[in-house]
Order: structure tokens, then sequence, then C-alpha cells
């Protein structure tokens, strides 16, 4: 047990006063050096903007190119590639945009798996999706960051299933679609079977069991209809 957590206890007045000691340490200012500090942050905003562009464009990119079927023009890598686990076949269209940090999984029995990403497609920091049979994401989809589609249940309900780590039965498993034009909200969830309409709305944290008709915004878990959405002029 380091220090720190020793002192966290504070069970006795030894532990209580070093925690005062360490905690007002803590708040204690470090100054600004000149010179020194001036290039660390110069350093830094090289290390976060140029650099990393330039690590996404000639390291990244080409290693996701090469996991993937098919990945169309103007793709943007915000950070690193997604982590792509399992039998997964990709097709990438054109000026994707992809945060850091994601997570593509194929699930279930080893056969391959599907995912599509339509043409101008967003796809947030953190994202999962997790493939059962295939995920589909049309044209001008905007996903935020920590959604995740997961089309597996990953566990069966018998707890005695569970118990012998057998993989749930084939009402465990399913495909979901994102039509064109739709918005899934920050740390939302869309679960197997769902479609989500053209043009729909999946409110921040919300818990997507059922389908979502075109243009149509859902909140809550599960989620439910607030209101629907005007069409615009051409739709």
């Amino acid at each position: 047990m380091g220090i720190i957590e020793w002192a966290h206890r504070r069970e006795t007045p030894l532990q209580r006063r070093i925690f005062a000691l360490l905690k007002a340490g803590a708040r204690v200012n470090a100054p600004v050096i000149p010179l020194l500090h001036p290039l660390l942050l110069a350093e830094r905003r090289f290390r976060k903007g140029p650099l990393r562009l330039m690590a996404s464009k000639l390291y990244y990119e080409p290693l996701l190119r090469l996991e993937c079927e098919r990945v169309g023009d103007g793709l943007l890598l915000e950070e690193d590639m997604p982590k792509i686990l399992g039998n997964l076949r990709v097709r990438i269209g054109d000026r994707v945009t992809l945060g850091g940090a994601q997570v593509w999984i194929a699930t279930g029995s080893g056969a391959v798996k599907n995912l599509e990403i339509g043409d101008n497609a967003s796809i947030g920091h953190r994202c999962e999706l997790i493939v059962g049979d295939s995920i589909s994401i049309g044209r001008h989809v905007r996903i935020a960051g920590r959604a995740s589609l997961n089309g597996f249940d990953g566990h069966p309900q018998d707890p005695f299933a569970r118990a012998r780590d057998e993989p749930p039965g084939p009402d465990g498993i399913g495909s979901i679609k994102v039509l064109d034009h739709a918005w899934i909200g920050f740390d939302a969830t869309i679960l197997k079977g769902v479609t989500i309409g053209r043009g729909a709305i999946v409110s921040a944290r919300s818990v997507v069991k059922t389908s979502v008709p075109d243009l149509t915004v859902v909140a809550g878990n599960p989620a439910r209809t607030v209101w629907q959405v005007k069409a615009p002029e051409g739709w």
C-alpha cells in the first residue's frame, strides 16, 4: 500500500495529519518558468495538432485501408484508427469522419459479419459498434461520442446457461440499421433488431429497444417518442 492510499484511510491521527498535508501540498501552485513552459506548450500543441494529423494520414489511415474491404475518398481520422476485433467485413464510404478510441467488434459465431458506413457519415469519440449480424449506417448520419450500437446480447438470460459460459440463442443476436440523415446523441445505446428511421433523432443517453420511424425524436430508457421533426423542403 502506498503512502497516499494509507493516508487516505484517515483511521488514526497520524493518517489524518499526513492526509491534510498531502491535500494542502496538492493545492500549491507551480510557477510558470520563462522559456521552459512556453516551449513545452508549443511542443504539446505541435504533438496534438500537426503531428497527430501526420500520424493519422501516414500511419493509421493506410493501416485502416488494409483492414477494410473498402475505404472511400476523403476519410478523416481525428485520432487513431478504430480497434477492429473478430471476423468483420468493413465498407466505408466517401468523406467519412471517425473520432478516436473506437471499437468495432464482430461477435457471436466466427462467421463473417458486415459493417457498412455510408458517405458523409460521422462517428464520434469512444463509440462502440458491436456487430451481431450486421450494422448499416447510412449517408449523412451523425453519431455522437460514446454511443453504442449493440447487436449482440453477450450472454443468455438463463442464469445456469450463463454459468456454463454458453452463448445467447438466436434471439440474442440481430442487425441494426441507421438510415440516412439520422442523428444519434451522446452515450445513446441502440440494441439488436432496431432500425433508426431516416432523419430520426435519438436523444443523449437513450436506450433504444424498438425501431424509430422517420423524422421522429425519441428519448429515455426505454426510448419513447417525444415529438416529430417537420419534414424539410424536398424531403
